[in-house]
């Protein structure tokens, strides 16, 4: 009988522990959990040259199903998102989503609608 009941205690425990690794995103980045405006400005100089492993130090949540959608958090609360099939090959599409909502192309001359509303 206490065989069994440390069997199924293992079971739970193993269990939580598997669902609580799925439940993971990458932890890194900044020490305020976001991409500076600095930072950001950087990474817009690649433009459409910027890869994923240009953020590998980020924080980000992936909230794609089948399609990568990683959302970094940046300074002033926008959002940095990255689309694509694959992480082996370039994002297909890299925008701004400003804390209204709004959809900005990821580019240095979009950086100062950021700059205005900080």
């Amino acid at each position: 009988m206490r065989l069994a009941k440390y069997l199924k205690l293992s079971i739970i425990v193993l269990f939580v522990l598997m669902i609580g690794s799925a439940c993971q995103n990458n932890q890194g980045g900044g020490s305020d959990g976001y991409i500076s405006l600095d930072e950001l400005t950087d990474l817009s100089e690649k433009s459409k040259a910027l890869d994923w492993s240009d953020l590998n130090k980020y924080s980000f949540e992936d909230t794609g199903s089948g399609l990568y959608i990683r959302n970094y958090p940046l300074e002033g609360g926008h959002q940095l998102v990255l689309t694509g099939r694959s992480l082996e090959s370039p994002p297909e599409r890299v925008y701004v989503v400003n804390h209204s909502g709004k959809e900005l192309d990821f580019n240095p001359d979009n950086l100062s609608d950021l700059y205005e509303s900080k």
